[in-house]
């Protein structure tokens, strides 16, 4: 049963993170573990590295400007926390289900999902195509991509940092 005044429930875009002190946004990441266990129990997913990143969402919602600032998660696994503090918590129990919300970041779905993620290893190449964009633009929006060790070990991230090194 959900408890009457959840922090969670005053989240609706990562601008409301902003007020929030240090011991608040404590409490907000273990309600957003007790919602992405509470649904992942039922509809299935990746129960794991979603608990794992929890307060890295946060304190990347709470420091950067998405969307304006684009956060490119590299596969959806670690992206169940983005998705509840970007507009879609009320939604969230349709994850991962027919008619539902994608288990994976969509940009159809959200202006924060910047990137559709599939294949791993693509968000530094797609962060350093979004970033020299922006420069030849003349825009200063930051670009963050996160990226997990599992995906470090393959190619395309190496050559996107030896890419990133001559631009």
């Amino acid at each position: 049963m959900k408890q009457k005044d959840w922090i969670l429930d005053r989240i609706n875009t990562p601008h409301d993170l902003k007020p929030l002190d240090l011991s608040e946004l404590q409490i907000l990441a273990d309600e957003i573990r007790e919602e992405i266990i509470k649904t992942v129990s039922k509809n299935g997913g990746h129960l794991a590295p979603s608990l794992g990143a929890v307060e890295l969402t946060i304190a990347l919602h709470y420091v950067f400007d998405a969307p304006r600032d684009k956060i490119i998660w590299d596969v959806g696994h670690q992206a169940y926390a983005h998705k509840i503090v970007t507009g879609r918590k009320d939604r969230f129990h349709t994850l991962r289900t027919y008619g539902g919300i994608s288990g994976f970041p969509k940009r159809e779905e959200s202006p924060y999902d910047t990137f559709n993620t599939g294949h791993s290893s693509t968000s530094i190449s797609a962060g350093l195509g979004m970033s020299t964009a922006k420069a030849l633009k003349g825009e200063k929006d930051k670009i963050i991509a996160v990226i997990g060790d599992g995906a470090m070990m393959a190619g395309m991230a190496f050559e996107a940092l030896n890419q990133a090194g001559h631009t």
